[in-house]
């Protein structure tokens, strides 16, 4: 006996029969009726649809059979469902294959038999519809095709239950995305909107609602121009200028909004450009962080540097002015002393609750005071940071930085800068402003900025960069495109741009699923990431589009030649991607540029047309303009 071996892709056809989920279900009255009429037209005593499992056969439908499986290995579908073609023995008895087979010498006797493989919508076979009988007998071609004709009926019924689970799976998927996004846009700490470039917002959280007091409703009635408040609009349209015309790839500003019920609160607004794949703008990206609580501690902070002079001023009139009078001088001292020391209680109550460092150095640059923030952040109470110079805390690196804005609040000036500090916890980013103090020294406040930068890293990168694959975005791509011509222009050296496509992408996506084929898409483009080395870079436009531009070239034709075979050698070696079989190639197209006049628009279209040349010459072909 010989046992039936195993498909090619058994494991794409174990999955796409499991997918269907119809092992071990109850009977189907329309398949049974298929068989009844397959056993009666053919004038067999049996007729059975079977499903063959990873270690068994298993009737869906039978017709003249009690057993509702067998093994695999005895099967005689195991051996049909290796064929494309019907499969047929006409006498097991003669037969080497199956002339000792347990079913052959036993129940139910098969003498004859004929099975049709059934196939998924993927040309998968996952089963057969078979007849069989005790005796031997003949089978023309004519019957060969009415049989077909009876299992075609079988798979377009297994078909229909195809696509419904595909179905099921793609609104299962659809809706685990949607709600993830929803979740992460409404349970956002800060306000977030998506605004339309003619200023009116798209979508809005519920924390950006909170902040100005509308409803959803009432805030996407309003464009950002109206709620803005006048002193900050032209400075704000100045920046979006600029974003649009792509002379920023994002900006942030300090700015005043006008809340529903007529107040107002500042907040540190951050927008980033969402762009079409063509490149052109679509909506943007705002992020908005209420800052009003920082305004307001810089106001109190000058507000009670003001008072406090102010009040030795009223005390110094007050004590000359009953000079001759010696008891209430005295009483007046001490009334004054007992104020001051009230007013320096609130205020060190004020600073030391403030997430803000905050302090006072004197013209020697020696700190006079400091809040209790300098011993959260840095381990450094007090009376030790009073016996410390501004250089010695910060260190030397950050003090260098520093230096010109602090002799700046020295003269007299308020200037603000960022610098980084070395804290208990690691390094922080710091936003400082210097208020210069009127009898000497300056004041110092320090936010924590650190959480506002990742935010603006993580908006700059993914602007730049095609989440996929890690590499650069068209975006991006242009932009280094326009720097290295104008080097190599600059340098009198050669470089060439290529457009790379990967042939038959597009069947791939469609026969392997999207997960595969963006595993496919990683691949590649790690494998052309080890390709250019140090000698250009890689950037993914679209789809399966990418780019490479390879510099400082000094025999460019030869060069880019090497690169190309490279590329498509590799390709052609890659033989499995996870546990998937593969067979992949590229078309290449190549323009080199010499450092004349051509701008990247003409080099980028002598790329695109060469590419297409070596499409058209067949799979894996390069083409150099």
């Amino acid at each position: 006996m010989f046992e039936p071996g195993m498909p090619a892709n058994e494991s794409l056809r174990q999955n796409a029969l499991d997918s269907l989920y119809i092992l071990d279900s109850m009977a189907s009255e329309k398949l049974d009726r298929i068989t009844r009429l397959t056993a009666s037209y053919f004038g067999v005593p049996i007729a059975l649809i079977s499903l063959v499992d990873r270690d068994r056969q298993w009737f869906l439908s039978r017709y003249g059979l009690d057993a509702q499986q067998t093994t695999r290995n005895i099967s005689f579908c195991g051996h049909a469902i290796l064929r494309k073609e019907t499969f047929v023995v006409l006498d097991t008895g003669i037969d080497i294959r199956f002339a000792d087979n347990p079913l052959v010498k036993g129940e139910p006797y098969i003498r004859f038999y004929a099975g049709q493989p059934l196939l998924s919508l993927d040309g998968l076979p996952l089963g057969t519809l078979c007849i069989i009988d005790s005796q031997p007998r003949a089978f023309t071609e004519e019957q060969a095709v009415e049989l077909r004709d009876f299992a075609a009926l079988v798979e377009e019924y297994l078909h229909g239950i195809e696509r419904d689970m595909y179905t099921k799976n793609l609104q299962s998927d659809l809706q685990r995305s949607e709600t993830l996004f929803e979740q992460t846009f409404a349970q956002a700490a800060v306000g977030m909107a998506l605004v339309s470039l003619d200023g009116y917002p798209l979508r809005v959280n519920s924390r950006l609602c909170e902040l100005l007091g509308y409803s959803e409703h009432e805030l996407l009635a309003r464009t950002f121009k109206e709620v803005t408040h006048p002193d900050d609009l032209a400075s704000e349209l100045e920046l979006l200028r600029q974003l649009l015309a792509n002379e920023i790839s994002t900006y942030s500003i300090e700015k005043r909004y006008f809340r529903f019920d007529g107040l107002i609160v500042w907040v540190e607004l951050t927008v980033a450009l969402n762009r079409l794949p063509d490149g052109s703008p679509h909506h943007l990206i705002s992020v908005i962080v209420d800052i009003s609580e920082r305004k307001l501690a810089e106001t109190n902070l000058r507000t009670l540097q003001h008072e406090l002079e102010d009040r030795v001023i009223s005390r110094t009139k007050e004590l000359n002015s009953v000079v001759n009078k010696l008891n209430l001088e005295i009483e007046s001292r001490v009334n004054a002393q007992h104020q001051l020391n009230a007013e320096k209680e609130r205020l060190r109550a004020i600073t030391d609750n403030m997430p803000a460092l905050i302090s006072q150095v004197g013209p020697d640059e020696v700190y006079l005071f400091a809040n209790s923030a300098y011993q959260r952040w840095f381990g450094i109470d007090e009376l030790s940071l009073k016996k410390m110079t501004l250089r010695q805390f910060m260190g030397e690196t950050a003090y260098q930085v520093a230096k010109p804005m602090i002799e700046r609040a020295l003269q007299g000036q308020t200037v603000s800068f960022e610098n980084e500090l070395q804290a208990k916890n690691g390094v922080l980013s710091i936003h400082t402003t210097l208020v210069p103090c009127e009898t000497q020294g300056f004041y110092i406040l320090s936010m924590d900025i650190g959480e506002l930068k990742r935010l603006q890293l993580r908006l700059e990168y993914e602007v730049t960069h095609d989440m996929l694959t890690g590499l650069p975005n068209r975006r991006a791509f242009l932009h280094q495109l326009e720097v290295a011509r104008e080097d190599c222009l600059t340098k009198g050296q050669n470089m060439a741009v290529l457009f790379i496509d990967l042939d038959g992408f597009k069947q791939i996506n469609d026969t392997m699923g999207h997960d595969f084929g963006d595993a496919v898409l990683k691949t590649f483009a790690k494998l052309l990431s080890g390709c250019i080395h140090n000698t250009g870079f890689v950037a993914r436009l679209a789809g399966d589009e990418f780019t490479a531009v390879l510099w400082q070239l000094s025999d460019p034709r030869a060069q880019v030649q090497r690169f190309c075979e490279q590329v498509l050698a590799q390709l052609a070696a890659l033989k499995r991607i996870g546990e998937q079989a593969v067979r992949l190639s590229a078309s290449i197209g190549a323009a080199i540029y010499t450092g004349d006049n051509t701008t990247i628009t003409m080099l980028l279209a002598e790329a695109d047309g060469a590419m297409y040349r070596a499409k058209s010459a067949g799979r894996g072909q390069y083409s150099i303009n």
